[in-house]
């Protein structure tokens, strides 16, 4: 539903979107949101950046169109001065979420996308109610139709061949390897400081397709997942790496951050 202000145009299944719906709501910023078939959707991101990217998620943030989930996140530090910060304004503590935040967005968003993809359509598993449940009945129905051109498009788009596949398994466990050792092995920690930050966001939503953690849209008790996922889904949760990203949802997704401040940026430097 569109907002007075600003809305976000979305695929309600992708975790980049996912991750833009957080860092909102960790703002406290009001939003609209407008779902988009897959497909159909280039109609409306090619319109709203005049033939520039056809991406989601997008925001049109007081007429401004922002998109890409980091670039979202960097303009909404600059447009809402004084909303909770969640990137430090300045010195190793900014640099640090930064780095973060990029190297989550490429290893975490890229290769979890692949192999969770791979493996709901090698297990032969009805993607329908994931990918539209958020949608209403008649559009339900159409993306019921659309479903075996998506997985051809998917295919096709995000490369799940066999040694691709292979390879997105080989760096998501890398990434989630160097997310728990950047936690020192604690699940209440925060990535930089102590508070959260775009950091925690970005590795908390783009790993939780694998997780499914309560509070994500994947949390769908229930409805089948694959028996890859279903195996990944049990070691992870006897890990700490799994138990951070369950507690991230649990403690942080549904209420806003507390935001940066000068004791947490010299806990970030100092440690």
């Amino acid at each position: 539903m569109p907002h007075p202000e600003r809305t976000l145009y979305q695929f309600p299944i992708s975790h980049y979107c996912e991750k833009t719906r957080w860092n909102l709501d960790a703002k406290g910023l009001s939003y609209g949101i407008e779902n988009l078939l897959p497909g159909p959707h280039r109609l409306v991101t090619k319109r709203l950046t005049k033939g520039g990217r056809g991406t989601v998620p997008l925001l049109v943030d007081r007429g401004t169109v922002v998109t890409d989930s980091t670039d979202i996140a960097l303009h909404l530090e600059r447009a809402y001065p004084s909303a909770p910060a969640l990137i430090p304004a300045s010195g190793p503590e900014r640099e640090r979420v930064l780095e973060l935040e990029a190297y989550f967005d490429e290893t975490a968003g890229k290769h979890v996308r692949r192999w969770v993809y791979a493996q709901l359509f090698g297990g032969g598993v009805d993607i329908t109610p994931l990918m539209f449940g958020a949608f209403p009945p008649p559009l339900r129905l159409l993306g019921r139709a659309l479903v075996p051109v998506i997985k051809v498009v998917i295919r096709r788009q995000y490369q799940l061949t066999p040694p691709k596949v292979e390879e997105s398994r080989v760096k998501l466990l890398e990434g989630l390897d160097r997310l728990e050792r950047e936690i020192g092995g604690d699940p209440s920690r925060y990535l930089v400081g102590a508070s959260l930050s775009i950091a925690d966001i970005a590795a908390a939503s783009l790993y939780a397709p694998l997780m499914g953690p309560e509070g994500s849209p994947y949390h769908r008790p229930g409805q089948a997942v694959s028996p890859a996922i279903a195996e990944l889904r049990a070691a992870l949760g006897a890990r700490p790496v799994g138990q951070w990203i369950a507690r991230r949802y649990q403690e942080d997704r549904r209420r806003p951050a507390r935001g940066f401040t000068a004791s947490a940026s010299a806990e970030a430097v100092s440690g």
